[in-house]
């Protein structure tokens, strides 16, 4: 029943979907500043270099269980990243 319930609120993670998403944010989606970056906003990129292994642990883990464990890990970086409100 617990196997049941955790599929079904946990969703499947495409790779190269989310390999897009990183890509857009870090190359695409830069912060119109000239000079260096506020500390703020170097903390919310910094996320994107965490979810960006996650991602790869996730890709590379050997069992159910390590896959769970990174997805979930990444799923909750994205979310901070996204939801991380600039105050630029």
């Amino acid at each position: 029943l617990l196997k049941r319930i955790m599929n079904r609120t946990t969703k499947k993670i495409v790779p190269d979907r989310e390999w897009e998403i990183i890509r857009f944010e870090t190359q695409y989606n830069k912060p119109k500043i000239s000079g260096p970056y506020p500390e703020n906003i170097v903390r919310r990129r910094e996320l994107l270099l965490f979810a960006q292994n996650f991602l790869v642990d996730y890709q590379t883990a050997k069992t159910i269980k390590y896959k769970d464990f990174f997805r979930e890990l990444y799923r909750l970086t994205m979310k901070t990243y996204f939801a991380w409100q600039d105050e630029v």
